[in-house]
C-alpha cells in the first residue's frame, strides 16, 4: 500500500527552463520574452516556475491580478510583474508600493491612479493595452491614439509598453492569417503614429504576440512577446509541432488502492450507467471531480497502466474514479496510473484529454486542485546559466 495519496502533478522544471529556451528562440535575440504565469502558472504552480524562470533571466512576468503579483512578491520575486487583467480600486496602494505595472485602457482608472500615486508623491509605470481585434479588454483602436495622449499627459504615470492581444494566431487557415496581418497593422498604425509623442524619454515596450505569435509569426517593430501555453508544454495547434521542441511540464499521477472481479451483470458507480457484460477487473483509483479529474470522463477517459491504456468506467465521482484493467497482465494494487503523461513508450498528453472532452489544454492544466499535491523535479537541466 501506498506510504501517502498517491494522486499528484509532477512539474519538470528543467522542461520549463528548455520551453522557456525555446520559445525564445524562437522570437529571436532581439525580442524579450515575458513567461505569463497567471492562475498560478496555469496550475504549475507560480512561486515554484516564477522562481526557476528568475534563476534563467527572464525580463518580468505577467499575471492577471494584482492579487497574483503581490503573492510573488511576498513569495521573493523581484522581477516587475505586469498586471493582464483591470485595476481596482483596493488594488492601487500595492501598486503604487511598486514593482507591479498596470494595464490601462479607460479613462477613469487611469486617473484614479494618477490622482492616488500624485498624492503620495510616487510616479508608476504603466502599460496601455489597445484592442486590435480580440473585442474584449482594451482601449477601442480609433480611440487608442487619444487615450496614449491622455494618459502620457497624467501626473504620476509613466507610459512603459503598449500591447494587445491575437485572437486567432493558434490558427494557419487563411482568413485567420489575413485577421491576424490585420490585428498587427491596426497596432503597428496606432504605435508608429505616437511614437515619439508621448513626452517621455523612455520608449515604450511594444508587445503583441502570444505563444502561437511567438512561433508562427514575425512582428516587425514589437520589442517583447508574452509565452503563455508553449511555455507548460503544450502546443497552441497542432500544425505548430514542427515549428518547435515542446517538452510537457506536468504530468498528473495517481495509483491503485484496490482491485475487485466484478460478475456479469454487476454495475458499477453512481447511477449504475456501467454494466459489466461478463467478468471484469475493476481497479479503484483515489481521484475524483474534487481533484479536477473532468467529471464528462466518466465512461469516455482512457489512463494509463503497465504502459496500456484502461478505461474509465462508470461516473467519476468527487473522490473515486474506476477504471478496466481485466486485460492488463499483473496488474496489482500500488501500481502508478498516469493521467496525463508518459508510461514507458505510452502518453496520453493533456492535448489528447482536451480533445476527448472538447475543449483546450490550458482548461486541462488550470483544473487541478490543491488536493492534487505539486512535485517539482529538478532533474538536470543542461544550460543552467542566465541568457
Amino acid at each position: 500500500m501506498f506510504k501517502k495519496r498517491p494522486t499528484r502533478a509532477e512539474i519538470d522544471l528543467a522542461a520549463l527552463a528548455h520551453n522557456y529556451r525555446a520559445l525564445k528562440a524562437a522570437a529571436g535575440a532581439e525580442i524579450a520574452v515575458m513567461p505569463v504565469i497567471k492562475a498560478d502558472a496555469y496550475g504549475h504552480g507560480a512561486g515554484p516556475v516564477a522562481h526557476k524562470l528568475s534563476a534563467i533571466g527572464v525580463p518580468g512576468f505577467a499575471v492577471a491580478t494584482v492579487t497574483e503579483a503581490r503573492a510573488l512578491q511576498a513569495g521573493g520575486i523581484s522581477e516587475n510583474i505586469l498586471i493582464l487583467g483591470s485595476l481596482y480600486k483596493d488594488d492601487l496602494e500595492i501598486v503604487a508600493a511598486g514593482g507591479i505595472i498596470p494595464v490601462l485602457w479607460d479613462a477613469e482608472s487611469a486617473r484614479r491612479l494618477s490622482d492616488f500615486v500624485t498624492g503620495r508623491g510616487e510616479t508608476v509605470t504603466v502599460h496601455i493595452k489597445i484592442d486590435t481585434g480580440m473585442s474584449r479588454a482594451g482601449v477601442p483602436a480609433a480611440a487608442a491614439r487619444e487615450f496614449i495622449t491622455t494618459v502620457a499627459g497624467l501626473p504620476g504615470l509613466q507610459i512603459g509598453g503598449l500591447l494587445s492581444h491575437l485572437a486567432i494566431a493558434d490558427s494557419c487557415r487563411k482568413w485567420a492569417r489575413r485577421y491576424t496581418g490585420k490585428q498587427f497593422q491596426t497596432f503597428t498604425g496606432i504605435t508608429d503614429a505616437i511614437s515619439g509623442k508621448t513626452d517621455h524619454d523612455k520608449v515604450p515596450e511594444l508587445h503583441l504576440a502570444n505563444s502561437a505569435g511567438i512561433i508562427r509569426y514575425d512582428f516587425p517593430g514589437c520589442t517583447m512577446a508574452r509565452a503563455g501555453i508553449a511555455l507548460y508544454g503544450a502546443y497552441p495547434d497542432v500544425d505548430l509541432y514542427p515549428k518547435i521542441d515542446l517538452q510537457p511540464v506536468m504530468s498528473v499521477k495517481t495509483g491503485i488502492v484496490l482491485l475487485k472481479t466484478l460478475p456479469p451483470g454487476q454495475s458499477v458507480s453512481y447511477g449504475c450507467t456501467y454494466t459489466a457484460h461478463e467478468k471484469i477487473k475493476v481497479a479503484l483509483l483515489p481521484i475524483g471531480y474534487a481533484d479536477g479529474l473532468n467529471r464528462a470522463l466518466s465512461g469516455r477517459g482512457e489512463f494509463l497502466v503497465r504502459g496500456q491504456r484502461a478505461s474509465v468506467i462508470g461516473r467519476v465521482c468527487m473522490d473515486w474514479t474506476m477504471i478496466d484493467v481485466t486485460d492488463i497482465d499483473a496488474v496489482a494494487v500500488g501500481d502508478e496510473v498516469v493521467i496525463i503523461g508518459r508510461q514507458g513508450d505510452a502518453v496520453i498528453t493533456a492535448d489528447d484529454m482536451s480533445a476527448t472532452l472538447g475543449t483546450i489544454s490550458y482548461e486541462i492544466f488550470c483544473s487541478w486542485s490543491a488536493r492534487v499535491r505539486r512535485e517539482y523535479l529538478h532533474t538536470h537541466d543542461s544550460n543552467p546559466g542566465k541568457n
